[in-house]
């Protein structure tokens, strides 16, 4: 069992002219869950004035300037390799992250050499399903496959859940897709 504790990131994309009305605290709330947060804006939805501009300023929030080109692959795929963290969750804007930070960290300190674990997501479209969220850095590095199998290993919900309230469901439409579902 190795003896350093996981760190552990969120990775947020925002795509298009769509993001949360309250992206500031998402980003806040999603800090006092993770080691670090990498945001991969592809539209400026980060303006200098903003609550959500004032949010980026914390010393564990990384904002990368992309391009979305309707491939969401590819957008994942830059947003992740921004992350430091042994770690990455996969969350969508407006998306609220519930967890037990020490027994997460305890099961993904456990996990070896997994890829991938599934965690339950509440959607208020799609209804509560599991998805591919959890990603371990080694599967999101350049070149590497990570394609969830049947026995995907799933975080139980106790410890991590993602939940979609319905004050974000005008945008979802726009946002479904990016981290898709297993």
């Amino acid at each position: 069992m190795p003896s350093t504790r996981p760190s552990l990131a969120a990775c947020l994309v925002l795509q298009g002219s769509t993001t949360s009305p309250a992206l500031d605290a998402d980003l806040r709330d999603l800090v006092d869950v993770v080691d670090e947060v990498v945001v991969y804006d592809t539209a400026d939805h980060i303006a200098p004035g903003t609550a959500a501009f004032d949010a980026t300023l914390h010393p564990a929030v990384t904002v990368v300037s992309g391009f979305w080109a309707e491939d969401r692959e590819r957008a994942k795929r830059a947003a992740l390799a921004h992350v430091e963290a042994d770690w990455a969750l996969c969350v969508l804007p407006g998306e609220k992250v519930r967890a037990e930070t020490d027994e997460l960290r305890r099961l993904l300190g456990e996990a070896g050499d997994v890829p991938a674990m599934a965690v339950r997501v509440d959607d208020v479209v799609r209804g509560t399903h599991r998805s591919a969220r959890l990603l371990h850095k080694d599967s999101v590095l350049p070149g590497a496959v990570c394609r969830p199998a049947e026995g995907l290993v799933e975080v139980p919900s106790r410890l991590l859940t993602v939940e979609q309230p319905v004050t974000t469901t005008a945008s979802v439409p726009r946002q479904r897709g990016v981290f898709d579902r297993v």
